[in-house]
């Protein structure tokens, strides 16, 4: 199953990483495998470059391979370079291009 989560709130990291964390949690159990990936836009970029709580548990997802992808508009727009975000932080040149990209192959839209 292909899921696509959308963050562009700061204040939502934590609920992202929780509910990604339970659908992997519930995958394993279960014996589905889910394919995910995590579009961050708007100011919830910025946070990708910072240290915050919630980001060990992101950079846990993404070495389960959940993938992390931060809209390139919205770094330009906040300020915040690609070499600065984490290194397990991907980009995307449109975050809403790529969130319409990955529901027309199917993936499911989830945004907490």
């Amino acid at each position: 199953m292909n899921v696509l989560f959308h963050v562009d709130q700061s204040t939502l990291w934590p609920m992202v990483t929780a509910n990604v964390k339970n659908m992997l949690d519930y995958g394993k159990a279960e014996g589905i495998s889910f394919t995910i990936e995590v579009v961050a836009n708007g100011e919830a970029v910025t946070d990708l470059s910072l240290e915050a709580p919630w980001l060990p548990r992101l950079q846990a997802l993404a070495e389960d391979g959940v993938r992390v992808a931060a809209c390139e508009n919205a770094l330009r727009a906040h300020g915040v370079k690609k070499e600065d975000l984490h290194g397990f932080v991907t980009t995307v040149p449109a975050g809403v291009v790529e969130l319409a990209l990955k529901q027309q192959e199917g993936y499911a839209y989830i945004k907490p």
